[in-house]
């Protein structure tokens, strides 16, 4: 017996598709949730643009080249996240420890390291922003601070020189000072340490707080971004876990999908596939005498190619496959093809054939023969199908509980062969042998099986239908695949006109 091929990944995803759509539309929704109940919904951001340090060295570096400039601002940086700027910081929002604040406030260079980003962290926005803008607000106090202390440190070592300057300028008069070298140095020396003086103080007044401009304080990009990312995250995680439960669903539900999937699980050749037909077409199919429809005239040549003449059993896993539309198609075929064509309804409880044919209460059929009750002959009825084409007919008969247990295999078998020597072709309509053992006997002395197998029926009960028929005795000849969806180039067939009532003889 061949196995089934394992399932791929994108058909049982398209099998299962809207169960797989829930599952990744599940994940992404979770973990959308969870981005937004364990995100950092409560981070701000300020960005502080950094001038460039001035010539007059007010704050000790000077930056000529551009990696100069940078190692200015990481320096910087680290000035701005220090505990002087965050006690400063600390005294604009309420004055809370300055440990607690190392914990909330970052403060690094940017990636392009023109500036200093500070990020900070707190039970909501509003705070956090808050304490972004201090933080912000301290640097600046701060570094003003340390710019003009720096600048008065200048102007007062300057002042020092021009005092010494002045004090070492000898007391001469005021004619002679034209004419004394060194009260005219003097005078030269004392106006470049004024100028100087009054450059500090401009360089001074100019740089301030080293700061450009600020960017306020605002929502942290990064944070806000985690919610896109736990999303895309989410798909990708989603598509994965949806398409692993397909695959392991399919793998587990293995199903006759299409014809390919019933010739994948069995050895013996599929006849034919039948399309799925709507309710005025089935029911017009089902008319004794209607035109068989091409999928069963393909079936039944296939069948007179592989069984010339004898009998043959058309059974199906399960209820509902359509065999016993299957028997009437492919006996009508045969009949019609000037074959002398014997059905037999061995469905004894359901009597499927029978109603068909008008014949459901008759109480001579096939109960009659396996009990002993009646001659093969005299339970044979004969059908017209139109143009003069007989077709004969053993009905199932009068079903009783208690009937089945007197049914006697040898007089089936003496049936049988009597049907064999009297008929170019037997079809008997049997339900699955698993469900009514009383047929088992058709089966062992029939010459060969028919298994007519809907679309999405399981394969492990096709695989143990063809174990039971094996046990049983028979063989296979082929598979017929009822319910395929219908193709959009297969031309619908025309309606037939109501038949007249059926005509019977005994």
């Amino acid at each position: 017996m061949h196995d089934q091929p394992a399932p791929k990944v994108l058909d049982s995803l398209w099998r299962y598709r809207w169960s797989s759509l829930a599952v990744v539309l599940g994940v992404v929704v979770l973990s959308v949730a969870v981005s937004l109940l364990t995100a950092d919904r409560a981070t701000a951001q300020a960005r502080i643009v950094l001038k460039a340090p001035d010539r007059a060295g007010l704050v000790g570096v000077e930056a000529p080249s551009e990696s100069a400039f940078v190692r200015y601002v990481n320096q910087r940086a680290l000035f701005a996240g220090s505990d002087r700027v965050l006690t400063a910081a600390a005294a604009k929002v309420g004055d809370p420890p300055v440990s607690e604040l190392r914990e909330q406030v970052t403060a690094e260079a940017s990636a392009n390291g023109d500036s200093i980003v500070v990020r900070v962290t707190a039970d909501d926005y509003a705070a956090s922003a808050a304490l972004a803008e201090a933080v912000v607000g301290a640097y600046q106090d701060e570094s003003r601070a340390d710019v003009r202390a720096a600048a008065q440190k200048l102007v007062d070592t300057l002042a020092a020189r021009r005092a010494a300057i002045l004090a070492s300028i000898p007391d001469v008069p005021e004619a002679s000072r034209s004419v004394e070298p060194n009260y005219s140095a003097a005078g030269q020396s004392l106006s470049e340490l004024d100028k100087q003086v009054t450059q500090v103080r401009a360089a001074a007044e100019q740089f301030g707080d080293g700061v450009s401009f600020v960017d306020r304080a605002v929502p942290d990009p990064a944070a806000g971004g985690a919610g896109a990312r736990n999303a895309v995250l989410g798909l990708a995680l989603g598509l994965l876990a949806a398409a692993a439960l397909a695959w392991l669903r399919a793998d587990r539900d293995r199903r006759v999908r299409d014809v390919d999937d019933l010739a994948g699980v069995v050895e013996e050749p599929v006849l034919a596939e039948v399309e799925t037909l709507v309710p005025p077409e089935l029911a017009a199919l089902r008319e004794v005498g209607s035109p068989p429809l091409w999928p069963y005239q393909f079936a039944a040549a296939s069948l007179r190619t592989a069984v010339d003449r004898g009998v043959v059993v058309v059974t199906t896993p399960g209820r509902g496959d359509g065999a016993t539309t299957a028997t009437l198609q492919m006996a009508t075929t045969a009949a019609r093809g000037g074959s002398r064509v014997l059905v037999v309804d061995a469905a004894v409880r359901s009597h499927g054939l029978s109603d068909l044919l008008g014949l459901r209460y008759d109480r001579q059929g096939l109960t009659s023969i396996a009990v002993g009750a009646a001659r093969l002959e005299d339970c044979v009825r004969v059908i017209d199908l139109g143009d003069q084409v007989p077709l004969w007919v053993i009905p199932a008969g009068q079903y009783e509980e208690a009937t089945l247990d007197h049914f006697r295999s040898s007089l089936l078998r003496a049936a049988v062969a009597a049907m064999r020597a009297g008929y170019d072709l037997v079809l008997v309509d049997s339900p699955p042998p698993a469900i009514a053992p009383e047929v088992t006997p058709l089966v062992r002395e029939s010459d060969g099986v028919v298994v007519v197998v809907r679309r999405d029926r399981e394969t492990r009960v096709v695989h143990r239908l063809r174990d039971q028929v094996r046990l049983l005795g028979g063989a296979i000849i082929g598979y017929l695949f009822t319910f395929v969806p219908p193709r959009s180039e297969t031309p619908r067939r025309d309606l037939p006109t109501p038949l007249a009532p059926l005509r019977r003889a005994r």
